[in-house]
Order: structure tokens, then sequence, then C-alpha cells
């Protein structure tokens, strides 16, 4: 596991091995630095750079799972305009994915989580986003497991043998949102 806590020279996100910069809650996150022991009273710290972005995903994914599937209702649940550039956040993320803001999310995989959380990683931190490498985002989704998104199983299918931090996810949102959120 890779560490940058408490590096003050880091952005915020980085030393805090926080990269998608979650505010405290009382989610009980693996890895997660109690707030006795934390150095920061406004957000999240956690043991390691993975376990970071290891909550980061499972709060993206719960978003999803509340029918946040555009970039547009992700990133604006995720990232409010009362603390952030929304517009600029949403416009930044779709880019990098290579896709309209209001495009549908119908497949969530290991490809596409990996390529948010790039995004997202880099829109919080900018240039020290370098820390978190792409081995590090995929150590982070292996370590996601198996969830359940509106009803409908995520798997973490990694085979022995087979490229280390695969994780195949199906899922379509339309049929999801049609069936289990209306």
């Amino acid at each position: 596991m890779t560490s940058k806590l408490n590096i003050k020279e880091l952005k915020r996100g980085i030393r805090n091995n926080n990269p998608g910069n979650l505010i405290r809650t009382p989610n009980k996150w693996v890895g997660k630095i109690p707030y006795a022991e934390s150095k920061d009273d406004k957000f999240e710290q956690f043991s390691s750079l993975e376990y970071g972005v290891r909550a980061m995903l499972l709060d993206l994914i719960n978003d999803i799972n509340k029918g946040k599937n555009t970039i547009r209702k992700l990133i604006s649940e995720y990232a409010p305009a009362f603390e952030n550039n929304t517009m600029a956040y949403i416009n930044s993320v779709a880019s990098s994915l290579n896709v309209t803001p209001d495009f549908p999310l119908k497949v969530i995989n290991s490809d596409l989580l990996l390529l948010l959380a790039k995004a997202i990683i880099k829109v919080e931190n900018g240039t020290d986003a370098k820390h978190v490498t792409d081995d590090i985002i995929k150590k982070a989704i292996s370590l996601v497991g198996n969830k359940t998104l509106s009803n409908v199983e995520i798997k973490n299918t990694v085979k022995s043998g087979s490229f280390p931090y695969v994780l195949e996810l199906a899922v379509f949102f339309y049929s999801v949102a049609t069936i289990f959120l209306l």
C-alpha cells in the first residue's frame, strides 16, 4: 500500500491519502484514520491512497445507485456548486472520459472506474494527481469487491493469471433506473 499521509508539500487530498477529498462523515471506511488521530478536521484521512480511492469509488457507486447515471448528475452530487465550480468540474470529467456531460453511463466496469477516478483525482489535486498511479487505482478497484447496484450484482471477476485488477462490472443504468428506481 502507498501512503503520502501528512506530507505538507502535497495537496490536501494527497497528503490525506484521500485523493477524492471526501469530507468527514460517520461512514466506517476501511483504512479510515480515526478522528482522534486525524490531522484534518474537515476531510477524511486514510492509511493509504488505495483505501482513499476505494472510499471514493464506493461513494461514486452509491451515487450511481441513487440514479446519478450521467457525468452531470454524478458530479453535481459529488461536488456540489456551493463549494465547487461544478460546471467546470463536470466538463473536465466528461472531457477526460470523452463523453458529453449528459451521456448515459450504461455500463460500469474497471475501465470506466479507472478513467473516472483519474479524472476526479486530477480535478481535486491538480499536478499532485501524479502521485496516484494507475496501479494504485486498479488496486483500489480490486478492493471494492462484490457490491450491489440497485439489486444488480457487481462482481469482482478477477481470474488467477489474468490482468491483476480486472473488475468486470456490467450494469445497464437505464434498466436499473426503470426497474428499480421508479
